[in-house]
């Protein structure tokens, strides 16, 4: 074989570039175009697959994509979708099998926003230092833009939705002690309302962090507006009240107290009135 030749054949076996985006949008590309899926299903087993990096059987494919059970047609089925998949996807070793279960390569995990979370994550548990910490908190906050697969309703996507979400949500409530600790509570603020906005149900304890929080950055009545908020929040969606702490904390603020002990100052005098009006707040 000439040179040419040679490289000719080197290129047409060079792994593809690929860049993977699933949270607020899905979209793949290849080499920096769209991938062209031919079909319908084979960009639902792409996801599928990146949803599942431990893989899965084939039985369990056709069950979760397309409600069928093995057999000679639904086999015929899989098989094209594989094909088109790996066609699309611009590499035939883009998904593997091994002992019956079918897998994306690693090399496409390393190039998704997914991947990208959870490592960020892993290394700021194994961090040695704040900053460490800090720029690995950051750097998983900055992959995640909305929803996983937000297209996708199926229950499978709905299961990795809220893993994922979970982890972003993590993501900010530690990041927010970090700066807490730093005593940058303009940015706790913001890792915290991140959190929220993305879960509001994680729990109470950090809808009381956030109103400390605000009473420190803004004002006593950006703080006591948060908790007339959270007290809808909880009627609306679980016909609920706040827990006794919380109400106390909203009063303690409404009061002018000084909460935060990180907070400069000393702590405002109290009037003698202040619990009857601060009682006002339920």
């Amino acid at each position: 074989m000439n040179a040419a030749g040679s490289s000719t054949a080197r290129t047409a076996h060079a792994q593809p570039r690929w860049d993977i985006r699933t949270f607020g949008r899905a979209e793949v590309l290849v080499d920096g175009a769209p991938a062209n899926w031919a079909s319908q299903g084979a960009q639902d087993l792409f996801f599928y697959l990146l949803s599942h990096p431990e893989g899965r059987s084939r039985e369990e494919i056709l069950e979760a994509l397309w409600g069928l059970e093995a057999d000679a047609s639904s086999g015929n089925r899989f098989r094209v979708t594989l094909h088109r998949l790996r066609a699309a996807l611009g590499d035939r070793e883009a998904v593997g099998e091994a002992y019956g279960r079918y897998h994306l390569s690693p090399a496409l995990f390393r190039a998704s926003d997914v991947q990208a979370l959870h490592a960020a994550l892993h290394e700021a548990d194994s961090a040695q230092d704040a900053a460490q910490r800090l720029r690995a908190y950051q750097r998983a906050l900055s992959t995640y833009h909305g929803d996983y697969l937000p297209q996708l309703r199926s229950d499978w996507a709905q299961t990795a939705r809220e893993e994922h979400q979970a982890a972003y949500v993590r993501a900010c409530t530690e990041l927010s002690l970090v700066y807490c600790e730093q005593r940058d509570c303009p940015a706790a603020v913001g890792a915290l309302v991140r959190a929220l906005k993305a879960d509001p149900y994680i729990g109470e304890q950090y809808h009381q962090k956030l109103m400390t929080c605000l009473s420190v950055v803004e004002s006593k009545y950006a703080a006591v507006e948060h908790y007339r908020r959270f007290i809808r929040f909880l009627r609306d969606h679980l016909a609920d009240t706040p827990m006794a702490e919380t109400a106390e904390l909203a009063g303690r603020i409404k009061c002018g107290e000084q909460i935060c002990a990180r907070a400069p100052g000393p702590s405002a005098a109290q009037d003698s009135s202040c619990a009857l009006r601060a009682s006002r707040l339920n």
